[in-house]
């Protein structure tokens, strides 16, 4: 997960903002086009979706097992009203913390959950409930995933063709998930013209260990380019430039 609030320089004319702002601006072919600006990432492919959709395919695929914590049953209920007035489709509230089978609306909900504790670990939920029904999705049968796939291609925006998504569907159970994590790795909180943004500590050191993370690349040296983008950064925030 690439922290929404990460500080980045999001446009040609040097304008640096949240990370998010990159695909409020331009969608996700500029959203693309930041993270490789600043990543140091060469990205073949994009899918840009939505709460419905995501809800949808996890309906499809039956549900996902979560444990829900006290703090997170104090307030997923009223997430779950939420995502059923934004998306449309039906679902219940929780009755108790602990265990519980989450239907794609209660998924969803448990992803968005904020107010109890921090945006990291949002993502951390999201990544978990990613990870969930990916399993699922792996022992699912042909006809089921391509149900799932089908809903989820023509609600979607993506430079994948139907066919693509076939072909994945057709490999599923070959695919694995071997670690997640949040980017940056080091980081900061800070006010920002005020804004609250993410700070990577630096940019350079934190692309070095995403390239080692997704590339087992020990000895990455980033492109001047980031190298430019982490200085600047640096200024701006003064975070480690005193």
């Amino acid at each position: 997960s690439i922290y929404r609030d990460t500080y980045a320089r999001i446009g040609e004319n040097n304008q640096y903002d949240k990370i998010n702002q990159a695909y409020f601006l331009g969608g996700p072919k500029r959203a693309v086009q930041v993270l490789e600006e600043n990543l140091d990432l060469e990205i073949d492919d994009y899918i840009a979706f939505d709460w419905k959709t995501v809800a949808e395919a996890i309906n499809i695929l039956g549900g996902v097992d979560v444990d829900i914590s006290q703090e997170e049953f104090q307030v997923i209920n009223g997430f779950i009203t939420e995502t059923v007035e934004s998306t449309g489709i039906g679902s219940v509230h929780l009755a108790e913390p602990g265990f519980n089978h989450l239907d794609g609306v209660q998924a969803v909900a448990y992803g968005r959950l904020r107010k109890m504790d921090t945006d990291f670990a949002r993502t951390k939920r999201q990544r978990l409930v990613a990870q969930l029904i990916f399993e699922k999705a792996k022992k699912a049968d042909y006809k089921t995933l391509a149900a799932a796939a089908a809903k989820v291609l023509s609600q979607v925006s993506t430079s994948l063709g139907v066919q693509d998504g076939l072909n994945l569907v057709a490999g599923a159970e070959d695919f694995f998930l071997d670690q997640m994590e949040g980017f940056p790795f080091i980081l900061e909180d800070k006010i920002v013209g005020k804004k609250d943004c993410v700070i990577p500590v630096t940019l350079e050191e934190n692309v070095i260990r995403l390239h080692q993370f997704l590339y087992d690349k020990e000895d990455y040296q980033p492109s001047d380019d980031v190298k430019e983008i982490s200085r600047e950064i640096m200024l701006r925030t003064r975070t480690g430039s005193e």
